[in-house]
């Protein structure tokens, strides 16, 4: 039996995690699966444990869904800004930590950077 709860908890926290593909200090670019870029909980929770893995006093997250191709090159085209799920901010520039949507994208989202 515990075998059985330790084997979901390790399953729970590797689903909650960010491909993450490109890093600038502390600013990070992810994808989430193209499934969970509608779940407002997970994009907040998987976000929030990368940031405290980094273990540093900042972290600005923009998160993607992996049906797009991965953005490179700086800047970004502008269909990525368009297209972007969601951004998390920790201790980053004196913004509130938390998440906030683009609630074009993200349908049921209630706190929008974007409508």
């Amino acid at each position: 039996m515990i075998l059985a709860l330790l084997s979901a908890a390790t399953a729970v926290a590797h689903a909650q995690t960010l491909d993450v593909f490109e890093s600038h200090g502390n600013m990070h670019y992810a994808m989430v699966p193209t499934d969970k870029a509608q779940d407002t909980q997970y994009l907040e929770r998987a976000a929030y444990k990368f940031c405290q893995d980094q273990n540093k006093g900042s972290c600005r997250v923009k998160i993607w869904s992996d049906s797009l191709d991965k953005p490179t090159g700086q800047p970004h085209h502008t269909r990525y800004d368009e297209n972007q799920l969601a951004e998390y901010m920790r201790g980053y520039g004196g913004a509130t930590e938390g998440i906030l949507f683009n609630c074009k994208m993200v349908k049921n989202a209630s706190r929008c950077y974007q409508r």
